[in-house]
């Protein structure tokens, strides 16, 4: 009789975490969305013909380097800022995606738009996009660093010098991968 009732109290277990498992994969809490209809994983192919269709929209332009797309944004923010960012493919799927803002208004001689500004600004529209719980650490090079950790997501945003904000998404499942593939290349 107890085993019965502990195999029944351990399907019941099961059968809650599995069903729970399986909402979260449906409703996208895998966190592999990043912004504008980009995700972590997507192809190239993807990536560039959805890049296509929003620059034939009109939403993103051809940033000022080869490999860069231009997005503004003008919501959230007390003055439009620039977006610029490009992913970096592992085996064809975006593992990580650097993104630089700067204010669009940004001179030396305008001081409210300089990064320490633009961090502020940056970081509220991050929480309303990815959620209030933004942790900080300190990096020798980067100094403070806002990060966030979701699932296989994880976001980082600092300062990177007097006129830009960066941000850094990464799959860590894929940075995962590289990384012990380089140790098995040893």
């Amino acid at each position: 009789m107890k085993y019965l009732f502990f195999v029944g109290i351990v399907a019941f277990f099961s059968l809650l975490i599995f069903s729970c498992n399986k909402s979260k994969t449906s409703h996208g809490t895998e966190y592999d969305s990043l912004f504008l209809g980009i995700s972590l994983g997507m192809t190239s192919k993807q990536f560039y013909d959805h890049c296509w269709e929003y620059n034939r929209q009109k939403i993103f332009i051809h940033g000022p380097t080869n490999q860069t797309v231009e997005y503004r944004i003008s919501e959230n923010v007390n003055s439009p800022v620039i977006m610029r960012f490009y992913p970096s493919f592992y085996e064809d799927k975006i593992f990580e995606m650097p993104v630089t803002f700067t204010y669009e208004s940004w001179a030396p001689w305008n001081r409210q738009y300089h990064s320490d500004s633009l961090m502020s600004t940056m970081l509220h529209v991050f929480k309303k996009w990815y959620g209030e719980d933004f942790k900080t650490t300190k990096h020798e090079l980067a100094g403070q660093v806002y990060y966030k950790l979701d699932g296989k997501r994880r976001i980082n945003l600092y300062i990177k010098d007097d006129q830009s904000v960066r941000a850094i998404f990464t799959d860590m499942k894929m940075e995962k991968q590289i990384v012990e593939a380089l140790k098995s290349e040893k």
